[in-house]
């Protein structure tokens, strides 16, 4: 996985699966190890903006994810549960799925010179003493 870390979501079947999930990776490690479904969902599709997906590579890839977010989760990397979360426009919690980064310290340091998760950073975030 770690040499596919500037592809597009192009070519064969396993490579785009492949690309995906370095993506969702990407996303983990950008949300520091844990984030709910909504917000892994958004990230990965600003990742995808940053590396010029256009819409249908977009509509493609998305709808690759719950099968990508299973295969990670059967192999050990990713961890998925439901859970209740808040919501301020609700009165109650929302039952929603809590997804964790298994080994994020290591799979942080893969990712730590990775361009889209720098790029990410700097571009979305705002830390700009990043070098590129």
């Amino acid at each position: 996985m770690k040499n596919m870390t500037s592809k597009k979501v192009k070519g064969s079947e396993e490579e785009k699966f492949e690309e995906l999930e370095v993506d969702v990776l990407r996303a983990m490690i950008i949300l520091h190890g844990s984030a709910w479904k909504p917000d892994l969902y958004d990230t990965i599709s600003t990742i995808w903006r940053l590396k010029g997906l256009d819409f249908h590579q977009m509509i493609e890839a998305s709808e690759l994810l719950p099968k990508i977010l299973d295969k990670l989760d059967r192999k050990g990397i990713l961890r998925s549960e439901r859970r209740l979360r808040g919501d301020l426009s609700r009165s109650e919690p929302l039952e929603d799925t809590l997804y964790c980064l298994e080994n994020e310290r290591n799979i942080s340091e893969k990712f730590s010179s990775d361009h889209i998760v720098l790029k990410y950073r700097k571009e979305i975030m705002g830390y700009d003493n990043l070098r590129f």
